[in-house]
């Protein structure tokens, strides 16, 4: 993978990615609006073509990540202290990072461009293709962040060590105020991406989380069929796509 990273920090990267780098398919846009394949109106894939055309002029990537490590608590369950900092992971997280030695903190954005677009289509009354955008803007900075995180797979692997999945908080019963543990490890406007008091990353379409780093650790599907979160975005796709 040809990416360059720049260490701004001691053991904190930031990672340049390129539009050219990333893979936003079309069939991955018509799974997420809820059609299988081939079955979208013709007028919704137009739609569709308009936005993708668009696209690399509206997108802005940023992306870095931080090594930190990693320690299991000896008085708490379901959760890792990173950087002497207790995260709540719970158990579904907590027993993928269990083995992990040390941790990569990343973060992943694509700006505000899209969001802002889909924002002034709804005012202009086009919800249709506001819903589109905004589709695909959150398309787009999941596909970005599978690049950072590949990368980070390969750099670890340099050093003799294996990955994880990712994990972010507000998925797998990991509380979304958590963002505020992790945002204290970056240094400030890290990727340009900042927090709110209520968790919410600025600019929207952006992702943060926690990959475990060690020697006996794995990268290996989702346990989606073992978390009690019914509303969660991957467990749709995953619906979806076995229609």
């Amino acid at each position: 993978m040809k990416l360059n990273q720049t260490e701004i920090e001691k053991d904190t990267y930031q990672v340049k990615i390129d539009f050219d780098e990333i893979e936003v398919s079309k069939s991955e846009i018509e799974f997420t609006l809820g059609y299988c394949e081939n079955k979208i109106p013709e007028h919704f894939r137009e739609m569709i073509d308009e936005v993708l055309k668009q696209l690399p002029q509206k997108c802005d990537f940023k992306a870095g990540y931080r090594i930190l490590d990693v320690e299991k608590p000896t008085d708490r369950k379901d959760g890792l202290l990173v950087n002497k900092i207790f995260f709540s992971l719970d158990k579904i997280v907590t027993s993928q990072l269990k083995n992990s030695e040390q941790a990569a903190l990343f973060l992943c954005t694509i700006g505000p461009a899209m969001e802002n677009w889909s924002s002034r289509l709804m005012r202009e009354g086009d919800p249709t293709l506001s819903y589109f955008v905004n589709t695909i803007a959150s398309i787009t900075v999941e596909a970005a962040t599978n690049v950072l995180h590949d990368f980070i797979g390969e750099q670890m692997q340099l050093r003799g060590l294996n990955i994880t999945n990712r994990y972010s908080p507000g998925y797998c019963n990991w509380s979304v105020e958590e963002q505020h543990h992790l945002f204290s490890m970056f240094p400030k406007n890290f990727c340009g991406v900042t927090l709110t008091d209520t968790a919410l990353m600025l600019p929207i379409k952006s992702v943060s989380g926690i990959i475990g780093i060690g020697t006996s650790v794995k990268r290996k599907d989702y346990l989606c069929d073992t978390c009690g979160v019914k509303d969660c975005t991957y467990r749709a796709k995953r619906r979806t796509r076995k229609k």
